[in-house]
Parts: C-alpha cells; structure tokens; sequence
C-alpha cells in the first residue's frame, strides 16, 4: 500500500477518508477526478474490499476509516520505529565517537535522498530538547523538487520543538520562492547574496554534535545552479525541470561525522542569521 504516492485505487481510497468520513459517491467521484476511466464499479468493487478486510466501516452511504485498523497501524508503525532507532545504534553512525565519520556513496540523487532522510530522522532523536537544527544549501531545491517529503522532515523537527534553521547559499528567484514555506519562528531560513562556501555541491546538517555533509554529483549541481540562475518564475516547466534532474544518474556522497569542535564553529557561524532564543544559541 502506499499512501504517500497512491497507485491503487484503494490506496485513494484510504488517502481520502484519512481527512474523515465520507459519502460513498463523492468518493468516486473524487477517485474519477484524478484516474480518468476508473467506473463507479471499480470503486465500490474496492470499498467493498476494503471492508472486507476492516480497514473501513460502510454505513447509511458513509465510508469511514476503522479506528480499530488506524490503532493497529499505529502500534505496528511505532514499534517498528523504536525497533529501529534501538537496532540502529549496532554499528552504526550513531556509535561515532567524537572525530569519527562514516562515508556513504549512491548512484543518483533519489537513492541518496532516501538514505539522508533516514538519517535525518534518526539523528532528530539523538538531540537535546529544544536544540536546533541548522542547515546549509547553496539551495534550498528539495522544497521544489520534493515539496511533501521536504515539509514532513521539517515537521518531524519541529514536533519535536527542535527549531529547522535553514541557510540558502543564494538568493535568486527561486531561492526567495520557498520563504513561504517557513514562518520565521520554529521554520526560518536566511537567503545569502553570497554562499559560504565554493562548492556548489556542497550541503551539510547539524544535529548537535553529528554533521551530516552532502556532495552532489558536480554536474548534477551545476544543472542546478543553472537553472536558478536563468529562472524568474516557478511553472510547470520548472516543476518538470526538477523532477528531470531526480532521475540523472550520478555519484553522491554522503558522509556523517561526530565532531563537537566543527559543528560548534559551524553553528555559532550561521546561528548569526536567525532569531534565536537566547538558550537555544550555540
């Protein structure tokens, strides 16, 4: 199943009440609107699946989901999580000493982008309460390329009351489009008029004392900075743009380190852009 990128149509199905109950024919409707073709059996052959299988509950023309199936799921998903995070320690980045690193290589930037996600969450668990976390991108184009996924980190962060400090090396157009995904309070990003570092491939995390450094295949990377350097507006053919260079194929490396000197000179550094609370400051 999957909920994120649904295929099937009880994958829709599900995406769709998760926002509450429901009438069964403005389901179909909804499931016509965005896979042209599908017929009204077709929907209800799989609402019918899906009671059968008391993942929903159909009553009086209403399709809910079964607050028994969610809390299953919710107990499955969680205690796989903390199955992970405790396994996770067994030889892992997680068991750096201070001036340890672990190198990661990947092939193209969705496989490496899966990976620096699961270590992003993993090493979310590993702060202190109310400690930030700073990033630097000479762009910030996962926000573009990778809108939901991109937000959910970030919420993850801040569930968490770990404000997400992000540092844009540039400030073009496209780099100036995505402040309106931050508030300026536990969301902040500061867009620079220079980066602060040559290397146009260049990106790193802190979480406390583990640094998280990417380096983008270099001609990924200058696809990239080619492309906000000639645009002034974020349309379709953007859109399409980004998703094209997701699927070049091209070396990434990933490396997390555990260095308590490094990321406090590199924190203190960009801490100088945002608004932060006095005992939050590095």
């Amino acid at each position: 199943m999957s909920l994120i990128k649904p295929k099937r149509i009880e994958d829709y199905l599900i995406f769709y009440l998760k926002k509450g109950s429901t009438r069964c024919l403005d389901l179909v409707m909804k499931i016509q609107e965005i896979r042209p073709g599908t017929t009204k059996q077709a929907v209800y052959s799989a609402l019918r699946l899906l009671r059968d299988e008391e993942q929903i509950i159909i009553a009086k023309g209403l399709a809910s989901l079964n607050l028994s199936w969610i809390n299953e799921m919710t107990t499955f998903f969680e205690l796989t999580k903390d199955n992970y995070l405790a396994d996770s320690g067994s030889g892992s980045f997680l068991d750096l000493e201070d001036n340890e690193r672990i190198k990661y290589y990947f092939n193209n930037t969705h496989k490496a982008d899966i990976f620096w996600t699961h270590a992003y969450y993993l090493l979310i668990e590993q702060l202190k309460s109310g400690e930030p976390i700073f990033l630097y991108n000479p762009h910030e184009w996962f926000l573009l390329a990778r809108t939901a996924n991109e937000i959910s980190v970030y919420n993850t962060a801040i569930k968490k009351n770990h404000p997400v400090l992000v540092t844009a090396g540039n400030n073009t157009f496209l780099d100036k489009y995505v402040l309106k995904y931050f508030d300026g309070t536990m969301r902040q990003c500061n867009t620079l008029s220079k980066p602060i570092f040559k290397e146009n491939n260049y990106y790193i995390n802190i979480f406390g004392d583990f640094l998280l450094e990417a380096w983008l295949d270099k001609d990924i990377a200058n696809k990239i900075e080619d492309l906000y350097k000639t645009t002034n507006d974020y349309d379709d053919v953007t859109k399409e743009a980004f998703q094209n260079i997701l699927e070049i194929e091209g070396r990434m490396r990933i490396v997390i380190s555990r260095n308590h000197k490094k990321t406090l000179r590199l924190k203190k550094s960009l801490a100088k852009g945002f608004a932060i609370k006095k005992e939050q400051r590095p």
